[in-house]
Formats: C-alpha cells, structure tokens, sequence
C-alpha cells in the first residue's frame, strides 16, 4: 500500500467510496482529499481532453477543419418555397418599428423582407443566411 505524507491510498479509497454513495463527507475527508489533490496523489486526469471543443471560443474554420462541414440547415427550394417576400415599407406615425432580430439593423424603406409562416419578419439576406 503506497503511503506518502501520512496519507494512504486505501484512506483516499474510502473517500471516494464515500462520495460515491452519496454519503456525507467529514472534515477529516474533506483535509484528506485536499491533501492528496495538493500532492498530486489523486491521478485526476481527463483521458478525452483532446476530444473536447471549446466552441464558445472558436471560429466556423477551426471547427469544420475538427469535426467537418456539416451542413444542418434547409435548402435554397425550400427556403424560397417557404419564404413569403415583400418589400417594407413605414407607416406613417409607427413609432413601435422593431429590428430586424438577426441583424439588429432597423429596416428602411424599400428593404426586402422574409417572413415566416408564424408572421415573423426579417432582412431576406438575412434569414437566409441563418437557414442555410
């Protein structure tokens, strides 16, 4: 039995047991395990770190060179078939006008809008983009 410190491995065996029946840890666990995480003594290692993506930090390129391109989004024709197109124009006196929500760019006369079927309204560019 490896005992380094004053710390066995067979103790460290029995906090981890502990945890993992969902018991209780005493104070003396608690010490023990912050003794043997100091030490090095508990091989915390994560065996799939290179398999893991950090996506919240990473541009498309990096990502499709790691994991390829794949491609989730609708096609052209069936954009263009659901897509019901017109082109805005203001209201005299709308003073509740909200942006496009893709972009966050209000629309200006002559835009050309996509809506959707529940009524939702963007820059054509726009949402076409998103759904491809």
């Amino acid at each position: 039995m490896l005992k380094t410190c004053g710390l066995s491995s067979m103790q460290m065996h029995n906090v981890l047991d502990r945890i993992r029946r969902g018991e209780g840890l005493r104070f003396e666990d608690v010490m023990l395990l912050n003794q043997f995480v100091f030490y090095s003594l508990v091989d915390i290692h994560d065996w799939h770190r290179d398999m893991r993506l950090d996506i919240d930090n990473m541009s498309y390129e990096p990502l499709e060179e790691r994991i390829g391109n794949v491609n989730t989004g609708l096609t052209k024709e069936n954009i263009y078939k659901h897509l019901k197109q017109k082109t805005y124009a203001s209201v005299a006196g709308e003073t509740d006008a909200k942006p496009c929500c893709i972009c966050q760019e209000e629309y200006k006369n002559g835009d050309d809008l996509g809506a959707l079927g529940c009524g939702h309204e963007f820059h054509t560019g726009c949402i076409k983009q998103w759904l491809l």
